[in-house]
């Protein structure tokens, strides 16, 4: 079981591995062989009457050495010695000197030189030939004197005088190199006790080691057993093979015997026990045995190497015995190289016995099938094999069947066994199916016993259609792996649990809700079984995120009855206004512009009442001739009837007076309409204005038309929803008990998981039917619930679920008009010329007049609006109103006070109490400077993170009482060091906090306290930059303060302030401005003054590669 290096093979590892090992009912215990002792080798084959002496010679000649560099040890019957080296032998060594012993003889016998294994013992005797006693050995070779260790046992051999001592580490450790050294080794108890003398009170010792073949055979020695009237017996060794398996046979013991009747034969392992009779009778006896032996007749049988195998074995060997002892015959097979050789007494015992080898020779043949031929490749074959009675099977050369040889009387029974083998060892294949969350649980909590299905192949299946676990093996291990599976399925207890919880599908099935069952699972010892679990984002998207354009709002186009201003004055004041609201239109649509009259300014002259527009009615046939600019009192009188229509969105309409000629209005007026004129021969504005007015008309009109909702839509819908906020999941544990706690469990973890965001904003008071239905489709794509109250709306959901769907709520709130914020703003109104009210301008009612001017503020071009249902489009560059369903245009104007849609404010220094960020550009030196002192202190981080943008802070009120605070700082403090910039890392919500409100030290102890309760900022950039402290938003931009801070006098911070402390020996008990971290190199500062700090720049950063 060993290879030449001394370790044990993996095959030998793994039975030796095994505790347990019954073989037929019989238990049995198996340890490591002995290793081989390359320092001592045994001789066989002596002459029992070759002398010591010639003995020792030879020795020495075959190992080239002197007296001294050997011991030997002569077996008792003769044939063997046992040769003890002072140096070991090499492998190549001994093969080398094996090879010389075989090739001379000794005294006419031919020697084998083998080695032998380590001992644990030693042979030990008494040199007077006095008794030994069990205990004082065992005392003597544990001290230390006789050079041994723990005694394992001592054996006295018959008479007393030799015994055995066996030590129990004789092998611990030990390793005998491979040169003629053992400097690498260590000396065994068996090696110390070998090298040194012995010396008990009663005499010396003679120490040998022990072997088998060196004790001295039972019966050598007459002995009386039963005092002196006893039996006596002798034993006699025999040497030759041939005789020693003939001495075998009962019927050749008896034909031996039969010319010494009062002798009894008896052979064993020590060699032939000779009984009864006198010594003499007894050595006659032998002297005839001898000569008989030498007298044996052979035959000889030719034989093929299978059947010879077959006759080797020892069981086959004692049953061919007992055959020929049944018949009578004393005779014995031996198998040869390529013959059998019968032995017998006599010629024709030995021709007997070779006639019946066929007779006890039984041929088997089982044919196999294709299925049948692949059990052999089982594991279990060889078992078999070796385990089927005094039978010896092979496949045969063609591979369709068995073939064997048995005896006769045993093929019937070595038959069924090959069948039940050939059964049971079939390739088999077996589905155990259950649900998912048991094969899960089972490969979670189960793998031990998983594992020990070594005889099986287990295959998990976890498709659509069939969850479970296929086995594949020999169909016994399949069954039986089976029904173990079966029984482990039963025992799984399943509990099904609801949750209801906004988006808790969606955390479920994602990596983050995956985590959190993980973790349980683990602690629990449990599965979840998702199996009902079930969310999916929309596929298409709303019709709001299509676009980006205004959303389509709906209002009152005019005031409600009754309230709508009526126009008062004479006639002639009604024609003033007319004129008004044509010049009106004029400064809306195109302002005049003055210069010599040109050609075609002459020929439109003739065409101005045709060419009026539609609201402006012509004048009366009575008063054409008469100047209306001459008559100032009346027009103003008519603006003071308009009331805010007083001013236009150029300015005031000019007003002429008595040197005004009626060549001028002619000329004025033939300005403005050559100006529209232009306008309206652009046929590309107008094919656009067409398509446009086209889509939304079909739009409104679909909205209007469409029928109600389908059913089945709106069904599908409400299941989407009540999905994502509902789960039904199953668990899985060992015990019903433990279902409890864990369902108490997940509910704990998930409400830890649960966030809200709140958007206040006056538009979601009164939300159009589009965008409710968005906000559905919001709670269908983020998983989240949108609850309304009033003007705020509430957004539960998941982790960061709510803040994705808060940002797309903005972007939708962003579009929305917000008509109440801009009612009521300065004296704006809004006016459209409508063709019945005879150049009145009809005011719009306040919500539209407030949505158009929102409109206007925010620079848009035109806008889609629905008026009490109607589709309208507002174009702020021509300033008109275009009914799509009437396909009518109406001119429109604005009142009050004109606003730039871009103010130049937003350039130049803030107004005192105004807040705004100003974006700087890469080129300005401010940007730039910033920046490089920013990069300067971000270390390793310099090449993570990129600058999105750089906006400085305007915040006037804000500067001022940092400046006042700086000016007493520095008084009190008596130098000019008193301001670092520093920064201050943030969230994105918090930063908008800070550009209106600067740092509020209510907010303290978000992140750290260990310097005192105030607002924290770092030296280098690199500590603020940390996601800590400026953690990421959805779309991963990062928000960083660059500070201007008054530090001031300071001192090393503690947990528990909340200012800073005192300062030390100071008579006015004044305390220090700001707490650090280490005075020696400060990198963080603690403030506990609201106004020591003012930001100056926002930096946007993102990193370059996530961490």
């Amino acid at each position: 079981m060993r290879s030449p290096s001394g370790l044990l093979p993996a095959d030998a590892q793994r039975v030796l591995s095994r505790t347990d090992h019954v073989l037929q009912g019989v238990h049995l215990t198996v340890q490591p062989a002995a290793p081989r002792d390359y320092g001592k080798v045994v001789l066989r084959g002596l002459n029992p009457q070759s002398s010591l002496e010639l003995v020792e010679l030879y020795v020495e000649r075959m190992l080239d050495c002197g007296r001294e560099d050997y011991a030997i040890h002569r077996s008792p019957a003769g044939d063997q010695v046992l040769v003890q080296l002072q140096a070991a032998l090499g492998h190549a060594e001994f093969l080398a000197l094996a090879d010389r012993v075989q090739s001379r003889e000794l005294d006419g016998a031919s020697l084998v030189l083998d080695w032998v294994e380590q001992t644990d013992g030693v042979l030990v005797r008494s040199r007077d030939g006095s008794r030994l006693r069990q205990e004082v050995l065992e005392l003597y070779f544990e001290s230390r004197r006789s050079g041994g260790g723990r005694v394992q046992a001592v054996r006295l051999l018959p008479g007393g005088a030799l015994a055995v001592v066996s030590f129990q580490d004789c092998t611990a450790g030990l390793r005998i190199p491979w040169k003629r050294s053992t400097q690498d080794g260590f000396i065994m108890s068996v090696e110390r006790v070998l090298k040194q003398p012995h010396q008990l009170p009663d005499g010396c010792l003679e120490v040998s080691p022990h072997y088998d073949f060196l004790e001295p055979p039972a019966g050598a020695e007459e002995l009386q057993a039963g005092g002196a009237g006893g039996v006596l017996s002798a034993t006699f060794p025999v040497l030759e093979a041939a005789a020693q398996q003939l001495l075998q046979s009962k019927v050749v013991l008896w034909e031996l015997g039969a010319s010494a009747p009062e002798c009894v034969l008896r052979w064993d392992e020590a060699g032939l026990h000779v009984s009864g009779g006198d010594a003499a009778g007894r050595q006659q006896l032998w002297e005839r045995i001898q000569a008989a032996l030498r007298a044996v007749a052979r035959e000889r049988l030719a034989s093929s190497a299978w059947a010879l195998g077959f006759l080797q074995r020892a069981d086959i060997q004692g049953h061919l015995r007992e055959r020929l002892a049944e018949r009578g015959v004393g005779a014995c097979y031996i198998p040869a190289t390529e013959e059998v050789l019968v032995v017998a007494l006599k010629p024709s015992a030995a021709q007997l016995a070779a006639s019946l080898l066929d007779s006890f020779l039984v041929s088997v043949s089982l044919p196999l099938s294709e299925r049948q031929l692949l059990a052999l490749a089982s594991p279990r074959w060889a078992q078999v094999q070796a385990g089927l009675r005094c039978c010896l099977v092979r496949l045969a050369e063609d591979g369709e069947h068995l073939e064997g040889l048995t005896l006769p009387g045993l093929v019937e029974e070595n038959v069924a066994e090959l069948e039940r083998f050939l059964q049971d060892c079939l390739p088999d294949e077996i589905l155990v199916t259950t649900e998912p969350g048991r094969l899960r649980y089972l490969q979670l909590h189960r793998q031990e016993l998983l594992a020990g299905l070594a005889d099986v192949t287990l295959l998990p299946l976890e498709g659509a259609e069939v969850t479970g676990l296929r086995l594949s093996g020999e169909s016994w291990a399949c069954r039986a792996a089976a029904d173990l599976l079966q029984s482990l399925l039963r025992a799984i207890r399943v509990q099904t649990m609801t949750l209801h919880l906004p988006g808790v599908s969606r955390f479920l099935l994602e990596e983050r809700g995956q985590a959190v069952l993980g973790d349980l699972e683990r602690h629990f010892r449990c599965v979840f079984g998702l199996e009902r679990v079930r969310w999916c984002c929309p596929e298409t998207q709303h019709e709001l995120e299509m676009s980006q354009e205004p959303v389509a709002l709906v209002c009152q186009r005019d005031f409600p009855n009754g309230l709508k201003p009526q126009p008062k004055g004479p006639a002639g004041v009604a024609h003033e206004q007319s004129k008004a609201s044509l010049g009106l239109l004029c400064a809306a649509v195109a302002p005049a512009q003055l210069g010599p009259p040109s050609p075609i300014t002459e020929e439109i002259k003739g065409l101005l009442s045709a060419l009026q527009p539609p609201g402006v009615a012509p004048p009366a046939e009575e008063d054409k001739d008469e100047d209306i600019y001459t008559a100032p009192e009346p027009l103003v009188d008519a603006s003071r009837n308009l009331g805010s229509l007083g001013a236009t969105e150029e300015g005031r309409l000019p007003v002429g007076g008595p040197a005004l000629s009626m060549a001028v209005e002619e000329e004025d007026e033939a300005q403005m309409l050559l100006a529209i004129q232009q306008s309206m021969d652009s046929a590309r504005q107008e094919e656009e204005e067409l398509q446009r007015a086209t889509e939304l008309s079909l739009r409104s009109f679909k909205q209007e038309q469409a029928p109600s909702p389908d059913p089945v839509v709106l069904s599908v819908m409400s299941a989407s929803l009540e999905a994502a906020a509902s789960a039904h999941l199953e668990v899985y544990t060992a015990l019903e008990e433990d279902a409890e706690a864990v369902v108490q469990a997940l509910e704990h973890a998930l409400g830890m998981q649960l966030r809200e965001e709140t958007v206040q904003n006056e538009a979601l008071v009164s939300l159009p039917a589009l965008c409710l239905d968005y906000l559905t489709h919001l709670e269908r794509k983020h998983a989240v619930r949108i609850s309304l109250a009033g003007s705020v709306a509430t957004v539960s959901g998941f982790v960061d679920y709510p803040v994705a769907a808060t940002r797309d709520l903005a972007l939708l709130l962003a579009r929305l008009l917000h008509v109440e914020a801009s009612a009521g703003v300065g004296d704006a109104r809004w006016v459209r010329w409508e063709p019945s009210e005879q150049g009145f301008p009809t005011p719009y009612s306040a919500q539209a007049s407030a949505l158009l001017e929102e409109a206007w503020r925010r620079g848009h071009k035109r806008v889609d609006v629905f008026f009490d249902g109607r589709p309208f489009t507002v174009n702020f560059e021509q300033m008109e109103e275009y009914d799509i369903g009437n396909t009518r245009t109406l001119p429109i104007g604005r009142t009050g006070p004109p606003l730039p849609l871009i103010s130049p404010a937003l350039l130049g220094p803030p107004a005192k109490g105004e807040v705004k960020l100003l974006p700087l550009t890469e080129r300005s030196e401010e940007f730039q400077r910033t920046v490089r002192s920013f990069c300067d202190t971000l270390g390793d981080l310099h090449s993570k993170l990129w600058i999105a943008k750089l906006e400085k802070v305007m915040h006037p009120l804000l500067y001022q009482q940092y400046q006042l605070k700086k000016a007493a700082m520095e008084k009190a403090c008596g130098h000019q060091a008193v301001e670092r910039i520093l920064y201050h890392g943030t969230t994105e919500r918090s930063s908008h906090e800070i550009c209106q409100h600067g740092f509020n030290r209510s907010f303290c102890g978000k992140n750290a306290t260990h310097y005192g309760h105030g607002v924290y900022f770092a030296a280098k950039a690199s500590l603020s930059a940390q996601d800590r402290y400026s953690p990421c938003n959805p779309d991963g931009d990062k928000y960083i303060f660059v500070t201007r801070t008054l530090v001031g006098d300071y001192t090393t911070g503690s947990p528990g302030l909340r200012a800073p402390p005192l300062r030390e020996e100071d008579s006015a008990l004044r305390r220090y401005d700001s707490t650090v971290d280490s005075l020696s190199s400060p990198s963080i500062f603690v403030i506990f003054n609201d106004t020591q700090a003012y930001p100056e720049f926002l930096i946007t950063c993102r990193w370059s590669k996530m961490p």
